[in-house]
């Protein structure tokens, strides 16, 4: 350590508080369980040949923990310092894990408590309750059971609603008394918004099956219409988003592949995985001692790799067992605008508001994944270290979802680097699903799939709450639980409570089997700020756009300002934009893999894969969905799983995942490509100081320094605070 120190001091000079405050860092990142004040001032100290007393060194801990870098352990008596959690090439953060820390920094401790309660609940039934109840579920047919639960909520919230009109049939007196505390009309709003969300963002139903205006009091009922309810749409649209797991079409189904599909698989498949993930520090120059804590110098580093398994057939003739891809981590590259988003900065956008350009930089990191998945599902990506042309594999499997992230309208018509990013997202997606669509019918579709490993959407928990307690008492004559606390729906996620449900021993996988469950449809407009977007029969999505676009040219003609990117291009090529190929074609389906066990068990992720059924009717889009399912286990069972032991690293849990191996693979492939991101951005940096400065300037004059990850996932947590309500549902996994 004394001589890695001393290196960064000139000879025979005292260090200075910055460079102590180095010095303190770099030794207890060599300390995993952290040190004292007098073992930190013993070590330092010796190490740079300081003379200030150890007091002083104590002001400058108190310091550094004021500013987030340090945190402070009180234990018996005496005060134990370690690192923060610190994003480096070696600790990345995916999307996912974004999502999962997101509630660490914004909930309360008491729905923080809550949450955790719920697990608790769920946990302590397991052996009983959801036993029963997941081996009941195998037995229900899926379509049937969702109609019940929907059909179920929306009558009682028409029960409601007669309740609180009552003021106006039998007088004032009985509807005040109801209303005084205002119970009835916040139950209300409690249901329309959730069923709303169920209807329209979760299952794309279409509004002339059940139209639930926004709750805005009776008054706003009236203004904004009654609501309409069709069952028997209702049930036919269902059939076209909810398909049954197994031969049986049931809620839980065994989903079982013959021996000789297997072994054809094992000789003839190629299954791919990626990994996209970032990591951010600052930019440290030995001329400009110590950090830099201006928010606009901290760099963002975002890289995607795909790892490619070979088939017994391809390991043969090629004698390689995987491939690699990444975009090439040159300086060319990143100077490339084709490859921008791999490295970013505040100070590069000055046109960018804050929250814009936080939310630009977790776009930016799904961007450069969607690069990579696009490159190897077409077709066109070569092998980084062989060079060798990468035949397109028949399942790719992507850490994450595979929605873009961000997929809102109005973000994608910005003109600015928001909007190019966000349009180049929808771009990349709208390749892949173009490949899909392109397939012959009589082919097994090649499957674009997402393994996600932390999810906010509550639709199986909340409809296994409820058959667990009223459902079936509807189907089978008895409530499982008729006591069952239905509220614990709230504060529990999918993955959970599917994880739990599948660890029973009568699920356990077998070499040739999974059990499943249903899978659920949603159409991309679902995802988007036009999820609420009621269309007729005289219009579509192109004449919705036009009509926006014709609205923005004549705002601009008014009042001026920037033109929107809608507004810029003709109609024309308006018709021909990804955005509008995604409203019109794609759909994402999604269900869980029971590939898990044990107690408690690893947590298993959602699957997803990206189809199109707008033009089938159910008995193809049913085939269709088989079929893809089967192929996805098929793949599953022929590449096996890893265990993914991620540190949640701001509870300090270690989380056991179980996910699929060539994503595991493409995760650890990552960690090498962002230390070599980073190394090739350091050499650029050192290259244009040396032509700048006209002197030549060592690669050990500068360093990236990492940054806490709680700093920085808060700044991500209060861009999302500026935003509309409405728009941070979108981002939503």
């Amino acid at each position: 350590m004394k001589v890695n120190l001393m290196s960064n001091l000139t000879q025979g000079q005292l260090p200075d508080v910055p460079t102590r405050e180095i010095a303190i860092i770099g030794y207890l990142s060599e300390q995993p369980h952290g040190a004292t004040a007098r073992e930190i001032y013993e070590a330092v100290s010796q190490a740079l040949e300081d003379t200030i007393s150890r007091p002083a060194y104590y002001k400058i801990l108190d310091r550094l923990v004021s500013a987030g870098k340090l945190e402070q352990h009180d234990e018996q008596g005496s005060r134990r310092y370690s690192l923060m959690p610190q994003l480096t090439a070696e600790f990345r953060l995916t999307l996912d894990d974004v999502y999962e820390m997101l509630p660490l920094l914004d909930s309360t401790t008491e729905s923080m408590a809550l949450a955790i309660e719920a697990q608790a609940y769920f946990l302590d039934h397991r052996e009983s309750i959801l036993r029963q109840t997941a081996q009941v579920l195998s037995e229900e047919p899926a379509v049937e059971l969702f109609y019940l639960w929907l059909n179920d909520l929306i009558t009682m919230l028409q029960a409601d609603l007669a309740s609180y009109r009552l003021e106006e049939a039998d007088g004032p007196h009985l509807g005040r008394r109801m209303l005084a505390d205002g119970a009835l009309e916040h139950r209300l709003s409690r249901q329309c918004e959730e069923i709303r969300e169920l209807l329209y963002r979760q299952l794309s139903i279409p509004f002339d099956a059940v139209d639930i205006p926004d709750w805005q009091g009776l008054d706003g009922l009236k203004r904004n219409g009654s609501i309409v309810y069709e069952p028997h749409k209702l049930k036919q649209a269902l059939s076209l988003r909810v398909f049954g797991a197994g031969e049986r079409q049931t809620v839980l189904g065994l989903v079982s592949v013959e021996q000789s599909v297997l072994d054809a698989a094992q000789e003839e498949m190629l299954i791919s995985g990626s990994d996209g993930s970032f990591h951010a520090g600052t930019l440290d120059l030995r001329s400009a001692k110590g950090y830099i804590e201006d928010d606009s110098q901290i760099l963002t580093f975002n890289n995607s790799v795909a790892y490619i398994r070979a088939s017994e057939k391809v390991e043969r003739q090629m004698r390689v067992k995987k491939f690699i891809y990444s975009a090439p981590l040159t300086r060319q590259t990143l100077d490339n605008p084709a490859y921008r988003g791999m490295v970013l900065a505040p100070f590069m956008y000055p046109d960018l508001a804050e929250s814009e350009y936080e939310h630009m930089t977790r776009a930016a990191t799904d961007v450069v994944q969607l690069r990579v998945d696009d490159d190897v599902f077409n077709g066109v990506a070569r092998d980084a270290l062989s060079h060798e042309q990468i035949m397109p594999p028949r399942v790719h499997i992507r850490d994450g979802t595979i929605t873009p992230q961000e997929r809102g309208f109005n973000h994608y018509s910005l003109s600015n680097a928001y909007g190019d990013i966000t349009r180049e997202g929808i771009a990349r997606s709208r390749s892949i699903l173009q490949r899909i669509r392109s397939s012959s019918p009589r082919a097994t579709p090649q499957v674009y799939a997402g393994a996600v490993k932390s999810t906010q959407i509550r639709l199986f928990s909340r409809l296994i709450n409820w058959y667990i307690s009223k459902g079936s008492r509807l189907t089978r004559q008895r409530a499982i639980e008729p006591r069952w606390e239905k509220s614990h729906a709230d504060y529990i996620s999918d993955i959970d409570v599917m994880t739990i449900l599948f660890a029973s021993p009568s699920f356990a996988p077998t070499p040739n089997s999974f059990w499943m469950s249903c899978v659920v449809i949603r159409q991309f407009a679902s995802l988007t700020d036009f999820y609420d977007r009621k269309l007729g029969v005289e219009k579509n999505w192109f004449e919705l756009l036009v009509d926006m676009r014709r609205d923005a040219l004549k705002s601009h003609e008014k009042y001026r300002g920037k033109l929107p990117y809608h507004a810029l291009i003709s109609e024309e090529d308006l018709a021909e934009d990804a955005y509008l190929y995604m409203l019109d074609h794609a759909d994402y389906a999604s269900f869980y893999v029971g590939h898990t066990g044990g107690a408690p068990p690893p947590k298993i992720p959602r699957y997803e894969f990206l189809c199109s059924l707008r033009e089938m009717d159910t008995d193809g889009a049913t085939h269709y969905v088989q079929r893809a399912t089967r192929q996805l286990a098929t793949a599953l069972l022929t590449c096996s799983f890893s265990e993914d032991r991620d540190h949640n690293f701001l509870s300090r849990l270690t989380l056991v995942k179980i996910i699929p191996s060539v994503v595991y693979q493409a995760h650890e492939w990552a960690k090498h490509w962002g230390k070599k991101l980073e190394g090739e951005f350091k050499s650029i940096v050192v290259k244009r100081l040396s032509e700048k400065r006209k002197q030549q300037v060592e690669e050990r004059d500068v360093n990236i320094q990492p940054i806490g990850i709680r700093q920085y996932l808060q700044r991500f947590a209060n861009a999302r605070k500026a935003l509309p309500p409405s728009d941070r549902g979108l981002d939503s996994h």
